[in-house]
C-alpha cells in the first residue's frame, strides 16, 4: 500500500531517547478515504523492526478486543500504533512499555467541556478553564497526546484515569497540525518526549522529557 500526505504535509521519523532506551518511530498519511490506517501501520512496523534488525518479524496479535497488541513470539520488545484522521504514528524498541499518541488538527474534540474534565486533573483543568479557547484547544491537544501515550506505555489505556495523574507538555504553537508524543514506562516511572511530526526538523533540539506525577 503506497501512502502519500496531504498538500503541505509531510513524512517522517527517526529515533528518540526514553528512560535509556532508543524508541524508533514513524509518522506519515494513509492515501485515501479508503486505506486502512490499522494496515498501513502494520506494514510501517514490519520495516521497522527489520530496519533496526530487533527480531526475526512473525506478526502482531491481541489476547482480546480491549488488550493492547503485541508481537508474536514474545520478543523482548514493544509497539505502539496510533492514527488520527488519515495521519498514522508507530513506534517500536527493544523491551517493555511502548507507548504513542497522535491527533491531528482542527481538534475540534478539544473544546468539548466533559472531555476536558475528563482528562485533567484538578490543577490542569483550573489552568485550561482561565484560557482563550484557541489556546485551550491548543494546551488541551497536547495534554492528551502526553496522556495517552502514557497510558499506553503502562498498558492500562483508558481504563486509567486521566485526572489521577499529571503531565506538563508545551503547547502547541499555532501553526501546528498535529500533536504526537512517545512514552516509555520502566516500571517504576513513566517518560514522555512530544514529537515534531510534521516538519520533520531532524536539525531541531530533542524536546524535553517530561515525567508523569500524581495529580494535586
Amino acid at each position: 500500500m503506497t501512502v502519500t500526505a496531504p498538500a503541505g504535509a509531510v513524512e517522517a521519523g527517526g529515533t528518540v531517547r526514553l528512560a535509556g532506551r532508543d524508541v524508533h518511530w514513524r509518522f506519515g498519511w494513509a492515501e485515501d478515504a479508503r486505506s486502512d490506517p490499522s494496515r498501513v501501520a502494520r506494514e510501517w512496523l514490519e520495516e521497522l523492526v527489520a530496519r533496526y534488525d530487533l527480531f526475526r518479524w512473525q506478526g502482531i496479535e491481541r489476547d482480546g478486543a480491549w488488550s493492547k497488541p503485541r508481537f508474536i513470539g514474545a520478543p523482548d520488545a514493544d509497539f505502539s500504533i496510533s492514527h488520527s484522521d488519515r495521519g498514522v504514528l508507530i513506534a517500536v524498541a527493544a523491551g517493555p512499555g511502548i507507548g504513542a499518541d497522535i491527533e491531528v488538527a482542527p481538534y475540534r474534540a478539544f473544546t468539548a467541556g466533559p472531555l476536558l474534565r475528563r482528562m485533567c486533573a484538578p490543577a490542569e483543568h483550573a489552568r485550561l478553564s482561565a484560557m482563550a479557547p484557541a489556546e485551550r484547544r491548543r494546551h488541551a491537544v497536547a495534554l492528551w497526546t502526553a496522556k495517552e501515550a502514557a497510558v499506553k506505555a503502562t498498558g492500562r489505556g483508558l481504563a486509567d484515569d486521566f485526572r489521577t495523574f499529571a503531565i506538563e507538555p508545551a503547547p502547541l504553537p499555532p501553526d501546528v497540525r498535529a500533536s504526537a508524543h512517545i512514552a516509555v514506562a520502566t516500571g517504576t516511572s513513566v517518560e514522555v518526549r512530544a514529537l515534531d511530526v510534521f516538519t520533520a526538523r531532524h536539525d531541531a533540539e530533542p524536546s524535553p522529557v517530561l515525567s508523569v506525577r500524581p495529580a494535586r
